[in-house]
């Protein structure tokens, strides 16, 4: 345990408590053994005082500290005296505990100049300098905005024709979502700000520019165990509910910043949206009876859970969707998925009827098995240590292959079944490219495997019993701004952390951002994935080439970004984590997508992404995916996890505080284009002073460890108050005190007994000075019986004057007016 500097300085005032209060009873207890019961008057009176100013006359119960017979004024001063001094005591100690150092922000933010800083992590050292290269695009012919030149050339009775197409953006169309979303919020990133992490130059025969930049795509490290909000080389990675935001990172420069610094920014960040539900079928299997290293499993099982014999009994509206930019119901996408897929799984096992309007037959009771085959034999291997994800419905069936359609009369209805995802999405590589083809990607997940005999779910024991859950999921792709808190205290990247992400919030409807999503015509989602972003409400002079461009617009607080995600995708975009469209680099319309088929394509025959996402290969990964895909909201979080670590590692931001990258400045010329910036390194920088939060140490106080010092305060008052008072009225004073100081001396009480009897008396005490000199050096015998000078009783020595006598006559039975020491 450590101790604060509150409580180290109530344990010293403890110790010093202790300590006034053992000195002065040690110290009087030593000096007695030096005394004999023999000394001058005015050592008496000193011993006297010092004796009787300690806690021996209390310890002892002396007859100094009797409270019998005596004034009640006595009594109470002499206790009130000594609990006040308790009082005091109490608050000593008690007083520093209630200190403590607070790091407090400021209550007024102040400007300062923000710089680049590099992350550290693998992320940084892999991540290479930003290309200087432009976006650029290539549609089914020419993009919006750009030339086609052909030359045509006459070869004996052919005339052979060759384009060269403009790729780069026009200017006027890229200032359209570059501005917009700069005058929305100078750190929100417009989809040039966006660029592959991974590049490399590639040659492009149908480009005017003969070459453009090419994404690749490494692994630079996996996140999925981790579960915060992490700053990666250009990205603000959110690992707990998945999704990234665009931040090239910069923070003050300043190093007198002792405590650091807090300030808010708007981030641009895409996310996806999942929802899942339970097939109500699992895979039951056993391990192998030996105990060797193959971890497949034998003894393959379909479960019914009550997804056929507790089927809905006639088909849902499973119409092939319209994708707007409505609030998508995913659960019920996903739903529909999971009763056609358990419908045709249904007509697999011949447990029902071709009647999916009125299903009559079912087969099947809650809890009863279907055969299956043996994992080794089929093309969906079923394994120990990894969980799957598939865009094929079906898969765990393999109803494509021709061994599997002779098992059931009703195999040419099983053509069908290809179509669930499609049908659950929506949006086909068909669809016309603009805002209402949003991405909507539907697919099968089977959970990673667990023991139903109570054992260890990280064990593989042989013949033991597992079961693997069985989910359909839907995804939808959005972007949203969120105002993320950082704070920055020390130097580096590491000083640099997440305070929190929330949802940016919206006081008027004219603040909501206003999104814009290119029409393009005559050409579909897959040939010319449309270009989207920011576009207002503070932007200006953008209405022309909004209509120019056909940018439909809609005015929400987030933007379901455009796509497609059915059987035709992984051959038209390729099978690995960045697309493979040539002429193209656009980073913001595709990475998105691409990643999407990353993650639901998660250990599919065939598929060899850069990195293991199914636990195959990580036994703590393998053991996140068993708590998670226990649930239905678990499993969703799988398919948002694994997203953004692929996102993660495939682009990265430009934009920061001073900071962008030049390629977002080159586009085709034009009359509107911006003027260009100073450029080095790849980046364009301009000063800015950022508003930010000084934070600083402030004392401060715990009140209830203050009470004892109130106390203590307010009897001080009420003492110093009454003091005054009695002052003003002359009821004490100095020379009073003085003359009780006299009175109850030893000295001053002995003297008359010692002194002449002629001595003069007076009612004024006898200056110290002359007293010592004439009675105070005279020896004394004092004991607990007698008091003796010069072995004489003083009681016995001299009497004191006798009154002059009374005229009168004295009553009968009265004693004479004689005073003699009551000794």
């Amino acid at each position: 345990m450590e101790l604060t500097v509150a409580e180290v300085s109530g344990l010293i005032a403890a110790g010093v408590f202790v300590l006034q209060t053992l000195i002065p009873l040690v110290i009087p207890w030593v000096l007695i053994a030096f005394l004999s019961q023999e000394n001058s008057i005015i050592t008496w009176t000193v011993l006297g005082r010092f004796l009787h100013s300690s806690l021996w006359p209390t310890i002892l119960s002396s007859s100094t500290a009797e409270t019998a017979n005596v004034p009640w004024r006595v009594f109470l001063t002499s206790w009130g005296q000594t609990i006040t001094l308790f009082i005091v005591s109490v608050a000593a100690i008690c007083s520093p505990l209630g200190l403590y150092t607070s790091i407090e922000p400021s209550d007024t933010p102040s400007e300062r100049s923000f710089a680049y800083v590099g992350d550290t992590s693998a992320f940084g050292f892999g991540t290479p300098a930003r290309s200087t290269g432009p976006f650029t695009r290539f549609c089914n012919g020419a993009c919006p905005g750009a030339s086609v030149d052909e030359v045509c050339q006459t070869r004996g009775l052919l005339e052979m024709c060759n384009a060269t197409y403009e790729t780069r953006i026009p200017s006027d169309l890229l200032n359209v979502f570059d501005e917009g979303a700069t005058a929305f919020s100078p750190t929100v990133s417009s989809i040039f700000d966006m660029q592959y992490r991974m590049y490399r130059n590639s040659t492009d025969p149908k480009s005017v520019l003969t070459w453009y930049t090419k994404p690749d795509y490494r692994t630079m490290s996996l996140l999925l165990l981790e579960d915060s909000v992490k700053l990666v080389e250009g990205l603000i990675t959110d690992l707990k509910d998945g999704g990234i935001g665009f931040r090239n990172h910069t923070a003050p420069t300043e190093t007198s910043l002792k405590y650091g610094a807090r300030w808010e920014e708007d981030i641009l960040f895409i996310e996806p949206e999942t929802q899942c539900v339970p097939l109500n079928l699992s895979i039951h299997v056993i391990t192998p009876p030996w105990n060797n290293d193959q971890k497949e499993f034998r003894n393959i099982t379909l479960v019914d859970d009550g997804g056929f014999s507790n089927l809905q009994r006639t088909t849902p509206d499973i119409a092939r969707a319209v994708n707007g930019q409505g609030d998508f119901d995913l659960r019920d996408r996903a739903y529909k998925a999971a009763w056609i897929n358990n419908y045709y799984t249904m007509l697999f096992f011949n447990l029902t009827d071709p009647e999916s309007d009125d299903i009559t037959r079912v087969d099947s009771s809650e809890g009863e098995a279907f055969d299956m085959y043996e994992g080794s034999s089929k093309k969906f291997p079923i394994g120990f240590s990894s969980i799957q994800t598939n865009v094929d419905y079906g898969a765990y069936l393999d109803l494509n292959t021709t061994s599997a359609r002779n098992r059931t009369p009703f195999h040419a209805l099983l053509n069908h079944s290809n179509g669930t995802a499609t049908t659950c999405g929506g949006t086909t590589s068909a669809s016309p490219a603009n805002i209402n083809s949003s991405l909507i990607a539907c697919g099968l997940v089977m959970g990673a495997a667990t023991r139903t005999d109570g054992g260890n779910n990280l064990i593989l024991d042989p013949q033991t019993p597992w079961r693997l859950p069985l989910y359909s999921c839907a995804t939808a792709m959005k972007a949203v701004v969120k105002t993320v808190s950082l704070r920055y205290n020390g130097t580096g990247f590491d000083a640099l952390t997440v305070q929190s992400v929330k949802p940016r919030e919206y006081t008027t409807p004219g603040t909501v951002p206003v999104w814009g999503v290119e029409e393009v015509y005559d050409n579909t989602v897959d040939t010319a994935p449309p270009m989207w972003g920011i576009v207002g409400p503070n932007a200006t002079n953008v209405e022309k080439t909004i209509e120019t461009y056909n940018i439909s617009t809609l005015a929400a607080d987030r933007l379901y970004l455009p796509g497609y995600m059915d059987p035709t995708y992984p051959v038209n975009r390729g099978l690995t984590s960045v697309p493979s469209t040539t002429s193209q680099n656009l980073p913001g319309v595709e990475f998105y997508n691409q990643a999407l088929q990353m993650a639901y394509t998660v250990g599919v025959t065939g598929y060899e992404p850069e990195a293991d996402y199914s636990g195959a290969d990580s036994h703590a990964l393998y053991a996140k995916w068993q708590r998670l895909s226990k649930t239905a909201e678990g499993t969703a979080s799988i398919i948002n996890l694994i997203w953004t670590d692929v996102a993660t590692n495939a682009v990265v931001g430009t934009k920061g505080w001073g900071l962008s990258a030049t390629a977002a400045t080159q586009g085709i010329p034009s009359s509107s284009a911006r003027e260009k910036r100073a450029v080095e390194g790849g980046s364009v920088s301009s000063d800015a002073n950022v508003p930010i939060t000084v934070y600083g140490s402030h004392i401060r106080y715990r009140i209830p460890f203050a009470v004892p010092a109130f106390v203590t305060l307010g009897i001080t008052t009420l003492l110093l108050g009454l003091l005054i008072v009695l002052l003003i009225m002359r009821r004490t004073g100095l020379t009073r005190m003085r003359s009780f100081l006299e009175s109850t001396s030893v000295g001053r009480i002995l003297s008359p007994f010692i002194q002449p009897a002629d001595a003069t008396r007076g009612a004024e005490p006898e200056p110290d000075e002359k007293w010592i000199k004439r009675v105070g050096t005279q020896k004394v015998l004092i004991t607990s019986d007698t008091i003796k000078m010069d072995s004489e009783v003083l009681e016995h020595k001299r009497l004191l004057p006798e009154p002059e006598p009374v005229p009168e006559e004295k009553p009968k039975g009265t004693q004479p007016d004689v005073y003699v020491n009551s000794l």
